[in-house]
């Protein structure tokens, strides 16, 4: 009779937590578009990069941050706006309800947790600001500069892995060992390599959420 109770114990844990990964992996859908736009402008600054060897194109990386600044920017803002939309059509279900019915305290709890996705921009943008003024006061040097980006996006994909499955976690074991690769014995190379690779891993990452959001 223990054991019986025991097994029902941990089924009802793991449908529970089955249930909190769904819902945190509906709320982090809202962060494909980011996940494309900077996987994409990483890949395209290693691009540049490679051709910085024939021309001058430094203007045109710059060009592409500020682009990606700017979609992404738009993008927040259209996340806010369906926040505001989200709470006050949850403010009426709530009126229109007698509040004691259990279906809307799991839809409570399904809300829980994160918060709102856009609040998850709010870490990553500090890391990214204190980035770039690391490497603005001189104590990044440009060499290092790729290999700490990919490194703190390599520690983003394993920590967000441990909520939302195990691909993510051994994607940013893959990108942590490579850019530990580049740094020690490849340095010089770590912008192009790191950059392409690092856009790569982003857009993989927003098509596995893609998947699992279905």
């Amino acid at each position: 009779m223990q054991n019986s109770k025991q097994t029902d114990l941990a089924n009802t844990n793991r449908q529970d937590l089955a249930n909190k990964r769904k819902a945190w992996i509906g709320q982090a859908n809202a962060l494909i578009p980011l996940l494309f736009i900077w996987g994409a402008e990483w890949m395209f600054s290693a691009i540049v990069d490679v051709a910085i060897y024939w021309r001058d194109l430094d203007w045109l990386k710059q060009a592409a941050f500020i682009t990606a600044v700017v979609a992404s920017l738009i993008q927040i803002w259209s996340l806010r706006k369906e926040f505001r939309a989200d709470s006050a059509e949850g403010a009426r279900e709530r009126s229109a309800s007698s509040g004691g019915h259990a279906g809307a305290g799991s839809s409570a709890g399904e809300h829980s947790g994160w918060g709102h996705p856009a609040l998850l921009v709010l870490p990553a943008a500090m890391l990214i600001a204190a980035v770039a003024l690391l490497e603005a006061i001189g104590a990044v040097s440009p060499l290092f500069a790729p290999v700490l980006r990919a490194f703190i996006l390599a520690i983003g994909f394993v920590q967000v892995g441990l909520l939302l499955g195990k691909p993510l976690v051994y994607l940013g074991l893959w990108l942590f060992a490579l850019s530990a690769l580049m740094g020690v014995w490849y340095l010089g190379y770590s912008g192009v390599v790191l950059e392409g690779m690092g856009g790569i891993s982003l857009i993989l990452s927003g098509y596995m959420l893609r998947v699992w959001g279905r």
